[in-house]
């Protein structure tokens, strides 16, 4: 599931740079956080529309504001103030957060800042360049020239790199990232970015990963792939795969 919560500027840019990794909730809204699970994703609106995208990694329930900061502290948990006592007012001040926390307690979400939805493109550019690393691994095998990321419809990102072997063994970075996906229980795409090492270039998947795409999910076939950077257009995948034989 993806709850998607606003979230003022100050803890939206705190979340950002992760001085703020702990996200203070009462259930006060469509939300009751009682029911959020490890693993599932927050999307953050701010003011101006700009989104991202946060991993839940644990959640802490406790009575009252006091108890929550004095177990959880301040540093990461506020984005305002680092004082305990101006901490504690300004979370009981908050809209309705007073009766909702007599009620029900209040909730220390651990978050993990993944990316940010609104710069999408570039954010796959970005997780291809981390894992995008040319390099010799043995006499027969050499891998890391190309990488892809992937974009699935649950929100999480896989990345993969391609290994070329003497004979003919290996994969592309597309598949490599596809299987890390069907490794952790998924099977539709909504983006891909892939690059190479020359002058990190945006690369077309192969017909061989254009293929397994489409058998993976019919809803793939209007998966989007990047063409250019620089201006964003892009290319669905049905429109690669005319006539397909299924």
């Amino acid at each position: 599931m993806v709850y998607e919560l606003d979230l003022n500027d100050r803890a939206f840019e705190a979340i950002m740079n992760q001085s703020k990794r702990v996200e203070i909730r009462a259930n006060t809204g469509n939300y009751h956080y009682d029911k959020m699970k490890p693993g599932e994703l927050i999307e953050f609106t701010n003011s101006v529309n700009r989104k991202i995208v946060c991993k839940v990694k644990e959640i802490n329930h406790y009575d009252t504001v006091e108890e929550l900061l004095m177990l959880e502290g301040t540093k990461y948990t506020t984005s305002s103030t680092n004082k305990y006592q101006e901490a504690v007012g300004r979370i009981y001040d908050l809209n309705g957060y007073k009766e909702a926390i007599k009620k029900m307690g209040v909730y220390a979400i651990h978050i993990q800042y993944l990316y940010e939805l609104t710069d999408i493109w570039n954010e796959l550019y970005k997780k291809c360049k981390e894992v995008l690393n040319r390099r010799t691994i043995s006499d027969s095998v050499e891998a890391g020239g190309v990488a892809a990321a992937i974009l699935t419809k649950k929100g999480h990102i896989y990345t993969g790199v391609c290994i070329d072997t003497a004979c003919s063994l290996g994969f592309c970075a597309e598949r490599n990232a596809i299987g890390n996906m069907i490794t952790n229980g998924e099977e539709e795409i909504t983006k891909l970015v892939c690059i190479g090492s020359h002058n990190d270039n945006i690369m077309m998947p192969c017909g061989a990963c254009r293929e397994l795409m489409l058998q993976l999910s019919d809803n793939n076939k209007g998966m989007q792939i990047l063409t250019n950077l620089e201006d964003k257009s892009i290319v669905c995948l049905e429109d690669l795969m005319p006539k397909w034989w299924k």
